[in-house]
């Protein structure tokens, strides 16, 4: 009896750790790491994750008709050491114009053998209230040395404006921790339209822009039953970020600005009492320097404002 009990103890004890047994991946291969993490992904059919796999929360402006599952795509893997690396990964919702989800899983090796063993399902959710909503270039920077964030380039159309925001995480043990305050972000792009003329706005002024000197000018003739001519907004920023010694360094975001705006010159009236109204391209261009500096009490870049720069 004592000997039955002996196996029956073992067994027991077998199939504990067969139960407990850690599932693993030989690669840092982004498929094999989505499989790993999220069971049955493949990266086409399969790639709608659903609950309990997806351990997220949707937001309120997601519907629960929507919220059967997201469509999981890895963005990027980063080994952080020799022995621990994390997956950055998206997930977009079924419909259109809805928030994209941003997550992040860390992975341990041992041996040749890589697990998961840790796991940020929700780090952020981008706001997709407009439409043509995109996660653009996405990369790893090392702020000083060990310590690595997320720079993430997220665009949008939103009410006839097109814009590209940078986001940056700092890259933990076990999270992501946003660096930069969403009400005072670092905006790369924005190109806003009152109108669909604006593109040939755009291209006329920079192809008068040569024949100034001679003193050519962009004029519009519109008559009174004819919409007013759109104003333009064009703004392009390349930003770079400087590396610590024992903490992050300066962004430097380097921009150039430029508005057009039509300016009525004077107007005319036929015969019969129609006006006619001419207007002249006004383009004012601005260049120019924002300095970000990372405070050590929020944790986060704040701007640098223009007066304290000159002081240094």
């Amino acid at each position: 009896m004592s000997l039955i009990k002996f196996l029956g103890s073992v067994l027991f004890l077998l199939v504990l750790a067969a139960c407990g047994r850690t599932e693993s991946v030989q690669t840092l291969e982004r498929r094999d790491l989505m499989r790993l993490v999220f069971k049955g992904w493949d990266g086409e059919q399969n790639a709608v994750v659903k609950p309990p796999l997806l351990k997220a929360e949707f937001p309120v402006s997601v519907s629960a008709s929507l919220q059967a599952g997201l469509r999981m795509d890895a963005l990027q893997v980063q080994r952080l050491n020799e022995d621990s690396a994390v997956l950055l990964v998206k997930g977009d919702t079924l419909d259109a114009g809805k928030p994209t989800l941003l997550a992040a899983y860390w992975f341990h090796r041992r041996g040749e053998a890589w697990s998961l063993v840790s796991r940020q399902d929700v780090i952020e959710w981008l706001d997709n209230n407009g439409r043509n909503s995109a996660i653009g270039n996405t990369s790893i920077i090392e702020l000083f040395p060990g310590q690595f964030a997320l720079a993430l380039e997220h665009s949008q159309l939103k009410q006839g404006v097109a814009s590209t925001r940078l986001l940056l995480f700092r890259i933990d043990a076990n999270n992501l921790v946003p660096m930069l305050d969403k009400t005072n972000g670092l905006d790369l792009a924005v190109h806003e339209e009152s109108g669909p003329e604006c593109v040939n706005i755009i291209r006329n002024a920079n192809t008068a822009s040569s024949a100034h000197a001679r003193g050519r000018h962009v004029r519009l003739r519109v008559h009174e039953n004819e919409a007013e001519p759109p104003n333009c907004h064009d703004y392009l920023a390349k930003w770079d970020i400087a590396m610590g010694s024992t903490a992050p360094g300066d962004i430097t975001l380097n921009f150039a600005d430029k508005h057009y705006r039509y300016q009525e010159l004077a107007h005319t009236m036929d015969n019969e009492g129609e006006r006619t109204s001419t207007y002249e391209l006004q383009v004012s261009a601005q260049k120019g320097k924002k300095l970000f500096h990372f405070d050590a009490d929020q944790q986060k870049y704040v701007v640098v404002p223009d007066k304290a720069r000159q002081k240094k």
